[in-house]
């Protein structure tokens, strides 16, 4: 029946395209971005001026407050150029395939905002690295075009050297996602490569799948050389960091502001707390709001607020004291300054951070602990997880905990360094998306997974981080 399906609906754009008066012809019909094709309309009025449009989309993340929701698109149209109609009725264009999403775009030649011509031109995914050689620790910059953005187009699938590495999505970043990961492993050449799928594993016989498409490959590979050499040096976890935001201030009618140094931090970065135009001499507390529960107990969660630090005014109204950003859930929180019925109210971010890797040096089998600091609570920021010389390991969910993650793990058995990556993730939510089934419980996920191309995260702005230790003795 899906067969049957599928040969009526290519017969309906058939006949839809045969319905235009002219006839466009793309050489070739399928590439990379950057490919310079050449289109050939016949059929066309003498003397017309025409244009040539690609079809496309604005995609996103489609996030609620706290939840997830999949990815909604809303369709673009991109002149690529324009030409006037011979006196035979032909209209030639040459374009290079612009850098977007990736899979079957429509072309129309217009004339006068009128489709007279159409063809579609399907964009090939592509994978690139750089560089291709260097010693254990060198950052490896992948770069892949042309990643979809509808539902089983939107999800390709990393592997170093066999291992699963994570997820690449490219729907915020128009198609295109750069990664960085270190290279890991013994000297000699290692294989990276990409395979497609919307599952939590790469598919790997799309080419066998309903959803196949002979112009787009079924995997990508490159070869990466590790060199002898002492190994690249990992910055400190603060590298890693998001840098914080500035100052906000917060002021009513009655002449009263509240002011705070920086918008945003990690836990235990200091914040600087001003404010005017209070009672004189009197006590203000300054509360901080939170959320507290968890997903699975079936209690929920609840929002609650304590009081963080007391100040008195100065005889002027004002006060000024500098607080410790709370080891708390990540995400935004109500920073209060309450005294009596004068109360004003911020909001400030917990960003994530790395507090602790140790010991720096073990022994192989034992032991290695990991502390990550501000996890968050919603659907999109409450787990991060960790990746082992490339290789995916498993996430830690830090709502139950207050933002606290602690992973312990055994160090692996080969003499040298190691490396820990720890990304960003969707912890659940609806998996939906453009060209997908109708309800949100279809056989595919990108749930849990690393998201290698983490700035194409939805929801919060979240960092990823890269850590290492040796493994000495035996």
């Amino acid at each position: 029946m899906r067969r049957v399906l599928l040969i009526l609906l290519a017969a309906a754009v058939s006949f839809a395209s045969a319905q235009l008066p002219g006839r466009l012809a793309l050489d070739p019909i399928d590439g990379t971005v950057g490919t310079t094709v050449v289109g050939t309309a016949n059929g066309l009025t003498p003397g017309a001026e025409v244009e040539l449009i690609w079809m496309s989309a604005d995609a996103d993340w489609n996030v609620g407050d706290g939840t997830f929701h999949g990815i909604t698109a809303v369709e673009t149209r991109t002149v690529l150029g324009s030409a006037t109609v011979s006196e035979a009725g032909e209209a030639v264009f040459s374009f290079e395939v612009p850098e977007d999403y990736g899979y079957v775009h429509n072309l129309f030649v217009e004339a006068d905002g009128v489709q007279v011509a159409r063809q579609g031109f399907t964009v090939a995914p592509s994978m690139s690295i750089e560089p291709t050689s260097g010693p254990i620790g060198t950052p490896i910059t992948v770069t892949m075009k042309g990643v979809g953005y509808r539902f089983w187009e939107s999800v390709w699938q990393l592997a170093y050297d066999g291992a699963h590495t994570g997820w690449i999505s490219a729907i915020t970043t128009n198609g295109t996602a750069v990664i960085t990961i270190p290279a890991t492993g013994e000297v000699g050449l290692h294989t990276l490569q990409v395979i497609s799928g919307t599952h939590p594993v790469p598919y790997l016989n799309q080419q066998q799948s309903p959803n196949y498409k002979p112009a787009i490959p079924t995997v990508i590979g490159a070869l990466f050389e590790v060199t002898a050499g002492d190994p690249v040096p990992v910055p400190s976890p603060e590298t890693f960091e998001l840098a914080r935001s500035g100052p906000i201030t917060t002021s009513s009618q009655a002449g009263r502001s509240l002011n705070i140094s920086h918008g945003s931090g990690t836990v235990g970065s200091p914040i600087l707390v001003r404010g005017r135009g209070y009672p004189a001499g009197e006590s203000v507390e300054i509360r901080w709001s939170s959320v507290n529960g968890n997903r699975i107990s079936g209690a929920g969660w609840t929002e609650i607020e304590r009081v963080l630090a007391e100040v008195t005014t100065d005889p002027d109204g004002t006060f000024s004291l500098t607080l410790e950003t709370p080891d708390d859930l990540g995400g935004a929180h109500g920073l209060s300054a309450v005294a009596g019925d004068a109360s004003e109210t911020l909001r400030y971010v917990i960003t994530p951070s790395v507090s602790l890797i140790a010991p720096q040096v073990v022994e192989p089998g034992g032991d290695i602990t990991i502390v990550i600091k501000g996890v968050g609570w919603t659907e999109t920021a409450n787990i991060y997880t960790v990746l082992m010389d490339n290789g995916y390991l498993g996430y830690g969910c830090g709502f139950n905990s207050q933002g606290d993650v602690t992973i312990h793990l055994k160090a692996p058995g080969r003499i040298g360094m190691h490396y820990i990556s720890i990304y960003p993730s969707i912890y659940q939510g609806e998996v939906t998306a453009p060209g997908g089934p109708s309800t949100p419980d279809a056989n595919a996920t990108y749930l849990q997974l690393p998201m290698l191309n983490y700035i194409d995260h939805p929801g919060e702005e979240l960092p990823a981080f890269l850590l290492s230790f040796e493994v000495r003795g035996g």
